[in-house]
Formats: C-alpha cells, sequence, structure tokens
C-alpha cells in the first residue's frame, strides 16, 4: 500500500468518526422520538462498520 493510499483511508476513517459523532449527539438530542433513535443507531452501525474494514485494511497493510 502506497503512503498516499493509507493517508487517503485515514481520512476516510476520521470522516466517519466525525460523522459517527455528529449522529451520536443527534441520538441523543431526539431520544423522544424513537423512529429517529432507530435510524440513528443504523446510521453509527453502518458508519462503525465501515471504520472497522478501513482498520482492518491499514493493520494488514494491504488496499483490497
Amino acid at each position: 500500500m502506497t503512503v498516499k493510499a493509507k493517508q487517503e483511508l485515514k481520512n476516510r476513517q476520521e470522516k466517519l468518526m466525525q460523522e459517527y459523532q455528529s449522529w451520536e449527539a443527534m441520538q441523543t438530542d431526539y431520544s423522544y422520538d424513537m423512529d429517529f433513535y432507530q435510524f440513528c443507531q443504523w446510521k453509527m452501525q453502518m458508519l462503525d462498520e465501515e471504520a472497522e474494514q478501513i482498520r482492518h485494511v491499514l493493520e494488514m497493510g494491504c488496499a483490497e
């Protein structure tokens, strides 16, 4: 994996975690709305899964 590719993955991972934090805050702010709460939970799970895939690629040192 090139240095540039690794940096792009790290940047993507950072953006995912920032978006995760935004959804987490909205989930807290609108916890009274169960449908929205569950949507936030689903969105956070999707973001976390993508970030986990990136972590795995970075740890293995190869791009898929």
